[in-house]
């Protein structure tokens, strides 16, 4: 009786360690499948570029890119001043349309962060824009005249403008906004958002240099992105001035020196500063803001850009959950060239990689 009762625990005892070990063989198997996949596309007027970690057989880049495609696809035709059909485009017009869920909410965003900034980061800055030549159908890259600047004016400010009901409310009807400082920030946390409802744990998502990672390569590595080297004009090869670790957060660099128009043997940037009017001219050259959401990096990175250096300084010294690095030019003494120097907040200097 013991005797054939130990013979059918030995024989089961052997099952179960077939069955473990072809268990193992079989996770280690699945685990061998997921591998780095990367998508690449163009929407809003620039490029895209998705990178996750996935089971190519459960989550092929065919299937998936598709389904990117569609969603920023839908997102032009809420915010893209190059689609006519758009919603702002049917605003700025003065169409009164009831307004989408997402066209409410990254207004509203747009207002958070003009409080935030005491009016320097400001979407009505549409007819300035325009005025300068930097949208569709703005016309030549100019500087307008003194008193065409003081009617644009009337046109612009974030307390002009409201969403009520669904609707946009203006109190100048030639007013018009421009989302583009927020825009791709928000698409890319649109698009990260989306996939991780897909159960995505590590991807890294670039639209146009705005870019947010979430989780870590699969040998544990973080991501690592790179900060452009202002160039001298807008034809130079893009170099990596540094290079950082982006850890389940977003970064976002503006700067002034590839987009430009030259009147009057003087550049302009085609950052505008909507409380004064006109293009910003001091030595600040970019900004690089890293915090947890895209839209918000890429407004304050803006901002900055508005400001300049000294009082980007001091914004960032009051409101320290955001780490940021700036570059700005100064003279070198005795010659006519400039140097580049650079300025960081305490926190961002742990991020960068040697």
């Amino acid at each position: 009786m013991k005797n054939g009762l130990g013979a059918r625990w030995f024989g089961l005892k052997v099952v179960l360690l077939v069955c473990f070990v072809s268990f193992l063989f079989s996770a280690c198997r699945q685990e061998s499948r997921v591998g780095l996949q990367k998508i690449f596309g163009f929407a809003q007027g620039t490029y895209y570029a998705v990178s996750y970690y996935a089971d190519p057989e459960v989550l092929p880049v065919d299937s998936l890119q598709p389904r990117i495609d569609s969603l920023l696809k839908s997102f032009d035709l809420c915010a893209s001043l190059w689609n006519d059909s758009s919603e702002i485009c049917r605003v700025n017009r003065g169409e009164d349309l009831r307004l989408s869920p997402l066209f409410c909410d990254l207004f509203a965003k747009s207002e958070q962060i003009s409080a935030l900034t005491g009016g320097v980061f400001d979407v009505t800055v549409g007819p300035l824009v325009r005025a300068y030549g930097f949208t569709p159908g703005g016309g030549p890259e100019r500087l307008p005249s003194d008193e065409e600047l003081v009617e644009l004016m009337d046109r612009v400010g974030w307390k002009k403008a409201r969403i009520e009901d669904s609707r946009l409310i203006k109190d100048h009807p030639l007013l018009q906004l421009d989302f583009n400082a927020i825009a791709q920030g928000y698409s890319t946390d649109m698009l990260s958002e989306f996939l991780e409802s897909l159960g995505l744990s590590s991807y890294l998502v670039d639209i146009g240099g705005e870019i947010r990672s979430k989780g870590t390569k699969e040998n544990g590595q973080p991501w690592v992105v790179g900060i452009e080297r202002p160039s001298p004009d807008s034809l130079s090869d893009r170099v990596v001035y540094e290079r950082i670790v982006l850890n389940d957060h977003s970064l976002v660099t503006s700067g002034s020196y590839r987009k430009y128009f030259e009147a009057g043997g003087q550049r302009y940037a085609h950052t505008i500063n909507p409380l004064s009017g006109r293009p910003v001219q001091h030595n600040l050259l970019s900004a690089t803001i890293y915090c947890k959401e895209c839209w918000e990096a890429d407004a304050l990175a803006t901002a900055c850009m508005v400001w300049g250096l000294e009082k980007s300084r001091e914004f960032l010294a009051q409101h320290p959950v955001y780490e940021a690095y700036l570059i700005y030019a100064v003279p070198v003494e005795g010659t006519d060239s400039l140097a580049l120097e650079t300025w960081e907040t305490p926190g961002f200097t742990a991020l960068k990689v040697d």
